[in-house]
């Protein structure tokens, strides 16, 4: 009998199964040690390194998943699908890894009877209710557990309607033992990287962090923004950076592989996280690109966002300023620029918050806590 066959099963429903930007939910499972974890998906780009057999993807029954799964969806295979997977594991419980997929979790719920933990990360408590007001009504009426990825993001789902007796803050981890912590010092030849990671999207700020490169530019020219990340607004950011004149001072290297991104820390000596409420309301967690960056000991400058202030001490691990305001990111910028005696004691204080509140296996740990409150409770009713 293996390991995993030993250890309870949790049905985790992600639908598509998984985009580079979420990999922190493959890392989470995987760092799982007293649960089994089940991936429900309707494709599956990458199974990420996950335990054999752990991923029961739609797709690899059904063609029609592979390339437009919403018709998969509403021909009805998904939920009898997913009811078989989760009897033959001998699932305890079902863990939706985004609002998004509450409504499958519910449906799942009812067929199985299983306990519904729910988790919320950003876009699904942020930007989605302003489009559906009472999309959660019936989730928070039936389900068992909800997690908050910040403080913030739980004051959210509170004016929302969410249970706060049902509601608990989980934040997500990094892996601390992977990621090479470095004190950052003066290069001999004057050069500073300055590094940002994050989707092309509105509420990632990327102009304003462009505009305020460019001011530090002008005082600095050994300065080099490097960009990690893709998305919709590439267009603009690739027009904004030739309207600036910055040229060669700015690398746009597009989406790439973790491993990439941790090399490009490790040579970066300052990391910005310029994020912003976006139009439609869609709003940061607390973004883990964030968490790596402060454990490889990077001194930041980040906006005063969402939950970022729940990880970024102002002051002591980095900078926060107001959003969309490139005035103040530059004049954050400058004074690591031109303070560079600095960055080692800014850099152990991200470290030390890392290692205490967002470290990888003691939030899997505390996960499986959650998760034996639920079943303790369900057993009961």
């Amino acid at each position: 009998m293996t390991e995993d066959a030993l250890r309870p099963a949790v049905a985790c429903l992600k639908l598509v199964f998984l985009p580079p930007s979420e990999v922190f939910i493959a890392e989470q499972l995987k760092a799982l040690r007293r649960y089994a974890p089940l991936v429900l998906a309707v494709r599956s780009p990458d199974p990420m390194g996950l335990p054999a057999g752990a991923l029961r993807s739609l797709d690899r029954v059904n063609p029609l998943a592979r390339g437009v799964n919403r018709l998969a969806l509403k021909l009805g295979h998904t939920c009898p699908y997913f009811e078989g997977q989760v009897r033959r594991a001998g699932s305890r419980l079902i863990h939706a890894q985004f609002g998004t997929e509450a409504p499958y979790g519910l449906a799942l719920k009812a067929r199985t009877h299983l306990p519904l933990v729910t988790s919320f990360l950003g876009y699904d408590v942020s930007a989605l209710p302003r489009r559906k007001p009472h999309v959660y009504r019936r989730l928070f009426a039936e389900g068992d557990l909800f997690l908050a990825c910040s403080e913030a993001t739980r004051k959210q789902l509170l004016a929302l309607g969410c249970p706060d007796e049902r509601l608990r803050v989980h934040h997500l981890g990094v892996d601390v033992q992977r990621i090479p912590y470095r004190e950052r010092q003066a290069a001999p030849d004057g050069a500073v990287n300055l590094l940002l990671v994050g989707r092309m999207v509105q509420k990632k700020g990327i102009p304003y962090a462009l505009q305020a490169f460019a001011t530090v530019h002008r005082y600095q020219r050994r300065a080099t923004l490097t960009v990690i990340g893709d998305g919709p607004e590439r267009p603009a950011v690739e027009a904004q950076v030739r309207e600036l004149g910055l040229g060669a001072a700015v690398r746009l290297l597009g989406a790439q592989p973790h491993e990439v991104v941790l090399a490009e820390m490790e040579r970066a000596h300052i990391y910005l996280q310029p994020s912003i409420t976006a139009a439609n309301g869609d709003a940061e967690g607390i973004p883990v690109g964030l968490m790596e960056a402060m454990a490889s000991g990077l001194p930041v400058v980040a906006t005063w966002h969402a939950g970022l202030p729940e990880l970024v001490a102002d002051g002591q691990s980095g900078f926060l300023v107001s959003e969309r305001n490139s005035h103040a990111l530059a004049e954050r910028l400058r004074h690591l620029v031109e303070h560079q005696e600095r960055w080692s004691a800014i850099g152990r204080a991200g470290r030390a918050i890392v290692e205490e509140r967002f470290n990888l296996q003691r939030q899997a740990a505390a996960l499986e806590g959650l998760y034996d409150d639920v079943l303790a409770s369900a057993r009961g009713t």
